[in-house]
């Protein structure tokens, strides 16, 4: 019985480190899809009170690169670098005015079902600056590691399987005294 129990131990802890690994690596990945949305809002919010950008309006998608949307004191968009279905989209309010209270706000908005971006907003002489990019990179790498994680994390437990299985089968075989030759 203790010899199951430490096997199984063993099994648990594998579990529990390959668990962490992903769950890092995971949260890792989410943080990153913010660095670029970051330095766009950042830039943008010193850019207020000029002339946005006359970049082209591009439509909001699985593949979008980095856009801005800055909204008014009405929390409606007066300006951005995309659409979604040929007009500005219009973030939920709630994400407005928790950049305007707290100095800004990065969450993942889904416009709509298959479509989630990655959106820092800040504040900026009234208006709100939000800058997003799309996370289906991310979530692609994602299950790239999950897939990667969970080969190793059931190879692992093979090894292990196969480790008790050689035990339990190698204690119960009786042990063979040596031949004598016979004269």
């Amino acid at each position: 019985m203790q010899r199951v129990i430490g096997w199984l131990t063993a099994a648990v802890i594998t579990t529990l480190i390959f668990g962490s690994v992903y769950a890092s690596l995971q949260q890792l990945g989410r943080r990153s899809a913010d660095a670029a949305p970051a330095a766009a809002a950042a830039a943008q919010v010193q850019l207020i009170g000029s002339e946005p950008p006359g970049a082209p309006r591009l439509e909001l998608g699985p593949d979008s690169g980095v856009f801005i949307i800055v909204y008014g004191e009405d929390d409606k968009p007066t300006s951005g670098t995309v659409t979604l279905h040929g007009s500005l989209p219009v973030l939920p309010a709630g994400v407005l005015r928790a950049a305007r209270t707290s100095g800004s706000d990065a969450v993942t908005w889904q416009p709509e079902p298959g479509l989630r971006m990655a959106v820092v907003a800040r504040p900026a002489a009234g208006k709100v600056v939000v800058a997003g990019q799309s996370l289906t990179p991310f979530e692609d790498r994602d299950r790239m590691v999950l897939l990667f994680l969970s080969a190793g994390w059931l190879g692992s437990l093979v090894v292990l399987a196969t480790g008790y299985a050689a035990i339990v089968f190698f204690a119960h075989r009786p042990l063979q005294s040596p031949r004598r030759p016979v004269p």
